[in-house]
């Protein structure tokens, strides 16, 4: 499981995101982590990359689903890993040695992961259940068909609607589907679906979504999984070579130009992925009923084990609350939650406490008309605390001054007569319940209009 952990990490750190300058040292502390998990799989090596991934969710605005999945994984490995080390003296034989019996405490490690795995497919799903993702128009379905027939130059045509809205469906059947196989015990089903869903999306929106959620579908491995896929492996490796190096060139082929370097690797190995795990169905079937031995562990590990899970829970339903979106598993689902544009079909807009996006109804920069196009950006879109620190950062310039804003926050007018002034902000209490300790912590949506419905936003 390391070695996946290891290579989703740096598939996110090869993101645009993390090429900003303020992300340098949280990058740095997170390649020192993965070192040391490469080396020794030390609980210290969990804790650099917790610390790193914290770094960036607090601090440098990381608006990612992605980092947050990687910081509980991490977070986890440096608890269990730590309790290991004082129970048995040792650190991760268990997870480096798939012949071995997991001990107690990493059998809990490995619950963890596989819980969050299965409530990242569900969240996803559950997100989706809106009224703007059925809507042909609009929806991050019908976004995600457009930009995988532009990869592959491809031209279809116009699909009606019904098509279209099938296509919803599917999506949010599919991601639905990995969760349940995986709780029906049908973890090999689940591998191949969820390798087919990933590679359209890594062409596209998601380049690194997949590589860190094979970290997680690796903790569903049992011993007689990595002896069935040694043999595939083994007997078909010129195949699986020939078939994956044939799919990605044809795929290249219809991309018609090189695309971004890490593309090529990253394509190649899921259509392996995928022909590998077609042969392990194929050759060596379901393996349904063949379940990890039952461990005798700690109280103590089995209900830090269950608070991961549960806080991972509730943190993915913190939209119907109104006290988050980023990092819930609600990119690309068209999912509303701010006042008038609230579109879940399964929870009512009564449960949200609270509509923490900021509404700027008028705003110049030195004189009205001044900054026309910016002047526009500032009216049509809605805004959170981290961002219009951002503003003060980067827009403010003596020419620019005074930088006039005037809206709404919480049903509150608000007059910033120059946001250069570097007074304290009216939406100092911008945070979760009011308590704002990290107001650079992006918890909600950027480049969203305040009217809807609205196209997908990614």
């Amino acid at each position: 499981m390391i070695c996946f952990f290891i290579l989703g990490s740096l598939a996110h750190l090869w993101l645009g995101d993390a090429a900003q300058k303020s992300w340098l040292g949280s990058n740095l502390c997170f390649l020192l982590g993965l070192g040391l998990l490469a080396w020794r799989g030390s609980a210290a090596g969990w804790l650099m990359c917790a610390v790193a991934k914290a770094i960036s969710l607090l601090f440098l605005r990381d608006h990612l689903t992605q980092s947050l999945v990687l910081w509980f994984i991490a977070s986890a490995g440096t608890v269990f890993l730590t309790l290991d080390c004082r129970q048995k003296n040792h650190a991760t034989e268990n997870l480096t040695l798939p012949t071995s019996e997991p001990s107690p405490t990493i059998h809990a490690f490995l619950k963890v992961c596989r819980a969050i795995t299965i409530l990242v497919y569900a969240l996803a799903a559950l997100h989706k259940l809106n009224r703007d993702f059925f809507s042909p128009e609009v929806s991050c379905a019908t976004h995600g068909l457009n930009q995988l027939t532009m990869y592959w130059n491809l031209s279809i045509g116009p699909l009606s609607e019904s098509v279209l809205t099938a296509l919803a469906v599917l999506i949010i059947a599919v991601e639905a589907g990995i969760a349940l196989l995986y709780l029906c015990g049908l973890r090999r089903v689940a591998w191949w679906v969820a390798v087919a869903f990933h590679i359209p999306l890594t062409l596209t929106m998601a380049p690194a979504y997949a590589f860190i959620m094979l970290a997680g579908h690796a903790a569903f491995l049992r011993t007689e999984d990595f002896r069935d896929f040694r043999a595939v492996f083994t007997r078909y490796a010129w195949h699986i070579a020939l078939g994956s190096a044939a799919l990605t060139a044809l795929s290249l082929g219809l991309h018609a130009k090189i695309p971004e370097v890490s593309m090529i690797p990253k394509e190649l190995l899921l259509w392996a992925l995928l022909l590998g795990c077609t042969l392990l169905l194929a050759r060596h079937g379901l393996a349904r009923r063949t379940h990890a031995a039952r461990t005798h562990g700690s109280r103590s590990a089995e209900r830090i084990a269950w608070a991961f899970i549960l806080l991972f829970a509730m943190n993915g339903l913190l939209p119907y609350l109104g006290l988050r979106f980023n990092h819930t598993g609600a990119m690309v689902s068209n999912l509303r939650i701010d006042q008038g544009c609230w579109n879940s079909l399964i929870f009512p807009e009564s449960l949200r406490i609270t509509d923490d996006y900021i509404r700027i109804d008028k705003a110049h920069m030195h004189r009205p008309g001044f900054m026309p196009e910016y002047e526009t950006t500032l009216l049509t879109q809605l805004w959170n605390g981290p961002q219009i620190l951002q503003m003060r950062r980067n827009w403010c310039k003596p020419a620019l001054r005074p930088f006039y804003m005037e809206g709404t926050f919480r049903n509150r007018t608000f007059i910033i007569e120059d946001l250069c002034d570097n007074q304290p902000l009216p939406f100092s209490g911008d945070g979760i319940l009011g308590i704002n300790l990290f107001p650079d912590s992006l918890r909600f949506q950027r480049n969203l209009l305040k009217t809807c419905p609205t196209t997908c936003i990614h």
